[in-house]
């Protein structure tokens, strides 16, 4: 025979007791996470539900009486955690305004074994953790012992956002007799990772596998301009001022003409300093050794080198919100010289999007070849994150080493989730995006970080804008 037994319990303590019953825990409401509140919610609902059925199953009124009750108040409860759910997920900010990005990842390789015999290896490489960037590590298979690479080469792995987590890279051996060996190791740091571990081995064993892992991942994009075009010049048609205004580009930064916490050596010229000219390859933007050095504030600093800018502060048909930007520049080569890119929010830096910028003043930096992207998060004139990939290619993308010998087209979208780099049309970079709601312009220059005792002569200091384009979708 069936019975029913009713819950006896004050009024005030029905839900604690519930709760308690099925494993809610009371907590304060400060001290409940967005996780909690969801884990409460499924509680809650599964409450009621219970409440539900012993109401449908008994026959006894006080028991209906009571779970009617309980009901009614856990459904109270329900909607004032919904209210809390919405509250904290409008609230909750991962990148706190800008000024914080999600933790970096780690990209490892380990040794292995492969069948004797192989003239083909499979090298695993693996991020820790799902990365809020493009990850781009780079694998050298080299020489061990009485194993050969065919040839010793560094290839790159790039792992795009909502990429797997582990991907495989192929390298040609030889001499992979049982036993024999060779080596590998990541030759420098992941672009927008971090390193883990150091040199491996790769070993010839007769009861080992090894296969390509299948890539599952997206393919790279490529550049379609988001939005309207609210902005489009050509070397002949781009128009500059040493203010700037509509339709018209300034020669300074907002803030000036130096830019003492980099360490430039070189400063923002005037129009009448002679930094701009148009040839018939577009708009050039000269930087060169001063005939006298640049004096500024007190006590005096010299700028014995002239810098360029084209900086759209003032220019509001170059601002948005979401949408793209297009250049398509030849870059210089001189050493020291520092060409850049860029983006900066109307509202004060940081935050900065770098497209490009060319590090000659590192002695390895390669113009031809050499690529940077980077993130700077933060407020109010303090930077509290970067977020750089300075190890890239172009061939990493399967374009030619001619950035300084012949135009690329350099392009950025930024939505409300993304901020995605290309050049010539292909994906390179993607970030989520940090700074969700600013209001974007874009700046070209080359900047100038030599030593003011150098002659700053080796190689042109010349960047050429051929086109400049901006797309609005807000």
């Amino acid at each position: 025979m069936k019975t029913t037994r009713r819950f006896s319990c004050p009024p005030g303590a029905i839900l604690p007791a519930l709760f308690i019953a099925i494993g809610i825990p009371l907590l304060p409401a400060e001290n409940i996470s967005p996780e909690q509140i969801q884990a409460l919610q499924t509680d809650a609902k599964a409450a009621s539900e219970a409440i539900s059925q012993v109401a449908q199953k008994t026959d006894n009124d006080d028991v209906k009486k009571d779970a009617q009750t309980a009901g009614d108040a856990v459904g109270r409860i329900i909607a004032e955690l919904d209210k809390h759910a919405a509250n904290a997920t409008a609230s909750t900010d991962i990148y706190d305004g800008g000024k914080k990005y999600p933790p970096i990842a780690n990209v490892s390789i380990k040794s292995f074994n492969v069948p004797t015999g192989s003239t083909e290896i499979h090298v695993p490489v693996t991020m820790d953790k799902p990365s809020a960037n493009t990850v781009i590590a780079y694998v050298r298979v080299f020489n061990g012992q009485g194993g050969r690479a065919m040839p010793d080469a560094t290839k790159p792995v790039i792992f795009r956002p909502g990429d797997q987590l582990t991907k495989t890279v192929s390298f040609d051996v030889s001499g992979m007799s049982e036993g024999n060996n060779v080596k590998a190791i990541q030759p420098s740091v992941p672009d927008g990772a971090n390193r883990q571990g150091g040199e491996i081995l790769i070993t010839a064993a007769a009861d080992a596998t090894n296969e390509p892992i299948e890539d599952t991942s997206r393919q790279p994009l490529k550049f379609e301009p988001l939005g309207t075009l609210s902005y489009s010049g050509t070397g002949e048609t781009i128009q500059y001022d040493d203010k700037g205004g509509p339709n018209t580009f300034s020669t300074a930064l907002s803030h000036g003409r130096t830019q003492v916490g980099n360490g430039e050596t070189g400063y923002y010229g005037t129009v009448d300093m002679g930094g701009l000219s148009r040839t018939s390859e577009g708009l050039v933007l000269s930087s060169r050794r001063l005939d006298k050095p640049m004096e500024v504030g007190a006590p005096a600093m010299y700028y014995p080198f002239l810098a360029t800018m084209l900086s759209g502060h003032k220019m509001p048909e170059t601002w948005f919100k979401y949408g793209s930007v297009e250049w398509v520049v030849k870059m210089p080569n001189r050493k020291g010289s520092w060409p850049a890119l860029w983006l900066v929010p109307t509202g004060g830096w940081p935050p900065e999007i770098d497209v490009y910028e060319g590090f000659g003043y590192n002695g390895s930096w390669k113009f031809d070849s050499d690529l940077s992207t980077n993130l700077h998060g933060g407020k109010n004139t303090i930077r509290t994150f970067t977020r750089p990939a300075m190890n890239m290619k172009m061939r990493t993308f399967g374009l030619e080493d001619t950035l300084d010998s012949d135009f690329h087209t350099f392009a950025v979208t930024v939505t409300e989730e993304w901020i995605t780099m290309f050049i010539d049309g292909v994906e390179t970079m993607r970030y989520a995006n940090p700074f969700k709601g600013q209001t974007w312009y874009p700046l070209t220059n080359v900047a100038v970080k030599a030593d003011p005792k150098s002659d700053y002569s080796d190689g042109s200091g010349d960047m050429i804008l051929r086109t400049l384009k901006v797309w609005r979708a807000e």
